[in-house]
């Protein structure tokens, strides 16, 4: 017999936990994965949900899993704080920079003003010092030698248009 249905997580966990602990066997079911996945029915006219359990369990021990059920239910949810995250996330490791280490290595050299400016742009949102030139005809940017592995990274990703690996 059908017990509950949803996509609350956190309740599914603590439901099947408390059926473990009360002896009580059960059927538990990932619902479809996309609308309208139900078998047999071509056409459902009812929306099928697209994530969470369905928790099934026999008749005879149905009115003592409602009664487990409604003691979840009836529990104050308690909210979780979640860590303070810096905007700032470390993709690779960088190696420290030497105190008076100025960006000298070049990182790229080229006529293309318009990625110049963006290659700019992305080495500064990763917090990348640099230094750029024009001359005319070329553009060239440097790095600190100890961001060349994180700066040759973003250039791989910005020309081949690829993410990070």
């Amino acid at each position: 017999m059908p017990l509950w249905e949803g996509e609350d997580l956190a309740l599914h966990t603590s439901l099947l936990q408390e059926l473990d602990t009360a002896g009580i066997r059960y059927f538990n079911e990932p619902m479809g994965v996309f609308p309208g996945a139900r078998k047999g029915d071509a056409f459902p006219i009812q929306p099928v949900a697209r994530f969470g359990y369905q928790v099934a369990v026999l008749a005879s021990r149905l009115p003592r899993a409602r009664a487990i059920l409604k003691k979840l239910l009836d529990e104050e949810s308690t909210d979780v704080e979640l860590p303070e995250q810096n905007d700032v996330v470390e993709t690779m490791p960088r190696a420290p920079a030497n105190a008076g280490e100025g960006p000298s290595w070049e990182l790229w050299a080229g006529a293309d003003d318009e990625f110049a400016g963006f290659l700019q742009d992305a080495l500064r949102e990763n917090q990348i010092l640099l230094r750029a030139e024009s001359t005319g005809a070329e553009n060239r940017v440097f790095i600190r030698p100890s961001d060349a592995s994180q700066g040759k990274e973003i250039l791989r990703e910005l020309t081949q248009g690829t993410p990070p690996q």
